[in-house]
């Protein structure tokens, strides 16, 4: 059943006939029409580089919007708290927000955006001359692949959207509201269409691009997010089956590889899926702590996340003994014998950092818990804070993985376990791989010997494995464990002078209404038959 819709939000983009006029201005400044614009193979990579331009970044880059930013995203999930100078992710974990909240008009009118910019490219590529017919499709093909992307996002966070597959005219005003097997369908149908076109694999400077792989692996996430694990199964397959991706592996034994895929060591790699090219190159600038020239220190680490991690034997904390608990809870060295990866992704109180001391709860220290743009929780996050970039925090050059390889196979994994096939030989080949590439020993399975233990199991490998990159925000939302994860007070690390966790805020989490964002408030007054999502 379709409810009629307005985009208005995106109005400037999609209806209105000054959106067209403004898209060829800005690709093209001296432009007239469309005629002349779209002649040659430059007119048609430049308005290509437009359609990509909405992909994900890691964290908020100047021009950009930190409505994108996975990085940040992990801040609405129990990961981390994101704060300094924002506070738009903050009102969804108090249980705060609006319709009128920055953060869901700012995404659904930028994806919107970007499908429109994708419409127009398909709309019109067939004008220019290529010399090559195959790279003109091969053009089209990403931008349908894009397309079917913003859809995607738009889905996860909104639920039944509208599918836009022209680039709407004035006298288009409203538009059908689909149902969630038609948006799905669409989806599925376009990743189809332009894998057929797509090649497997680019050379290093074109990897960034839209590939069978990156098709396929989105088809995962759909398939995911909706519990259709058996064909998210299978498309995790295809994936893995191109023979094109592989874990990264440093060529160094003593440098802990994982540590190394997220630095200027591992910047070349074959576990790249989808990312943003440089989506990371402010990552210095937003993550690491003050005293080092930071800005923000934008996204603290939650004790929950902290907790999550088990020891090098493979252990949970819960599984530990009173003593050996003690080492992680009083006076607490969490670094003791812990997961490399870990240590890889998290800096603690007391740890040394680039040859200095990090003591948040010193009162004389610019780094004191709890100031603006200063760690929230006592911890701040390591993961992308690499040395070359402190003498050029605004202008660094690191990718940001929106899908990397070891997704896929967890995926995959996940996939295998609630369709009931957790002893296929897969499950353990491939969560045994992750794992040994970490430092981390083979999954015990006299301990993880059912199904319920394996979902136990490969939920949390997949907390530390893609710890705030983002995707525990979606996983969240697809397991329903929102009531459970973001109710509640949020603790940080322990104060000295307490010997307690700091208490950081007190989370509200509504099942009725909170697995959806909001449809901004823009639309509700632009079309009086729009339909708000449940209890907003």
């Amino acid at each position: 059943m379709k409810t009629n819709i307005r985009i208005f939000v995106a109005v400037v983009f999609l209806f209105m006939g000054t959106g067209c006029q403004d898209f060829l201005e800005r690709d093209n400044p001296t432009a007239t029409t469309d005629d002349k614009w779209w002649n040659l193979e430059t007119d048609l990579r430049n308005a290509l580089e437009r359609v990509y331009e909405g992909v994900p970044t890691g964290v908020i880059i100047y021009n950009g919007f930190y409505s994108n930013a996975r990085v940040h995203l992990s801040g609405a999930s129990d990961e981390s708290v994101f704060r300094a100078n924002y506070t738009d992710f903050e009102v969804f974990t108090l249980g705060t927000a609006t319709s009128s909240s920055g953060i869901p008009l700012a995404h659904y009118q930028n994806r919107y955006n970007s499908i429109r910019n994708a419409c127009r490219f398909l709309e019109n590529y067939q004008k220019a001359y290529v010399q090559d017919p195959s790279l003109k499709e091969r053009y089209a093909a990403e931008a349908r692949a894009l397309r079917a992307w913003y859809h995607f996002e738009l889905f996860t966070l909104f639920g039944p959207i509208a599918i836009v597959d022209h680039a709407l005219t004035p006298a288009e005003q409203y538009v059908g509201r689909n149902s969630q097997d038609e948006v799905v369908a669409f989806i599925i149908s376009e990743l189809d269409k332009a894998a057929e076109v797509l090649p497997a694999r680019y050379p290093d400077s074109d990897m960034y691009r839209m590939s069978k792989g990156v098709c396929y692996a989105i088809q995962t996430n759909l398939y995911m997010f909706i519990g259709d694990y058996k064909n998210a199964a299978v498309t995790a397959k295809k994936v893995i089956d191109l023979n094109v991706y592989e874990l990264y592996q440093s060529a160094d034994p003593a440098i802990n590889s994982y540590a190394a895929l997220f630095s200027y060591a591992g910047l070349v790699n074959k576990e790249r899926v989808f990312f943003f090219r440089s989506g990371q190159r402010q990552a210095f600038l937003r993550l690491a702590p003050k005293s080092f020239g930071g800005a923000n220190a934008t996204t603290s680490p939650t004790l929950a996340i902290v907790n999550t991690y088990e020891t090098k034997q493979g252990k949970t904390l819960q599984e530990l003994g009173p003593d050996s608990l003690a080492i992680y809870t009083k006076n607490p060295n969490h670094n003791n014998n812990r997961d490399p990866r870990f240590t890889a992704s998290i800096l603690t109180p007391g740890e040394t950092f680039l040859n200095r001391k990090m003591d948040p709860f010193s009162t004389t220290s610019i780094d004191l818990i709890g100031q603006t743009q200063s760690t929230q929780t006592g911890f701040w996050i390591k993961k992308w804070l690499d040395a070359r970039d402190i003498s050029n925090q605004e202008n660094g050059s690191l990718d940001f993985f929106v899908i990397r390889y070891a997704e896929v196979l967890l995926n995959y994994v996940e996939a295998l376990i609630e369709t009931g096939d957790w002893q296929n030989p897969d499950v353990l080949r491939y969560l045994n791989q992750i794992r040994k590439r970490a430092g981390m020993p083979n999954v015990d399975t006299k301990v993880y010997n059912s199904q319920a233990k394996m979902r136990e199991f490969i939920r949390r490998e997949r907390q530390v494995e893609l710890a705030f990159e983002g995707q525990r925000f979606y996983d969240i939302r697809r397991w329903k464990i929102g009531e459970q994860v973001l109710n509640g007070t949020v603790y940080g690390a322990v104060d000295p002078a307490t010997g307690k966790p700091v208490a950081v805020e007190q989370r509200k989490f509504n099942p009725q209404r909170d697995y959806l964002w909001p449809i901004p408030l823009a639309e509700i007054n632009a079309n009086p038959k729009m339909t708000q999502n449940p209890n907003w």
